[in-house]
């Protein structure tokens, strides 16, 4: 069980009308015993990922999927209290093996899959 983190995008003040809506674009997910799993694109240079995210980070508003708004400060704090936590990076599942979609930028864990 954990929480998934989206920054709500402003929608387009010249937008037609069909895309006049915000885009939800998701941060990561904070789940107890482990480190922030932060979502990266495919695209992304992993080693560019870290600035990439943060980049995305300050594009709008901060919700919880709850639609509890959270600063980025305390977003990255958040992160940061969790470092101590399993790494996804290291993780070698009894079922599934180690996932290569799972690395490290900067001390970080992103993962540049879906996930929720």
């Amino acid at each position: 069980m954990g929480t998934n983190y989206y920054v709500h995008t402003p929608a387009c003040p010249n937008a037609c009308e069909h895309c006049s809506a915000s885009e939800e674009l998701h941060l990561g997910k904070s789940s107890a015993g482990w480190r922030f799993l932060h979502q990266a694109e495919s695209e992304w240079p992993r080693e560019q990922a870290r600035s990439l995210w943060l980049e995305r980070a300050k594009l709008g508003e901060i919700r919880d999927e709850y639609g509890r708004t959270v600063t980025l400060d305390d977003l990255l704090a958040m992160i940061d209290a969790k470092q101590g936590g399993q790494s996804h990076t290291t993780y070698v599942s009894p079922v599934w093996g180690r996932s290569d979609a799972d690395f490290d930028c900067d001390g970080y864990d992103f993962c540049d899959r879906y996930f929720s």
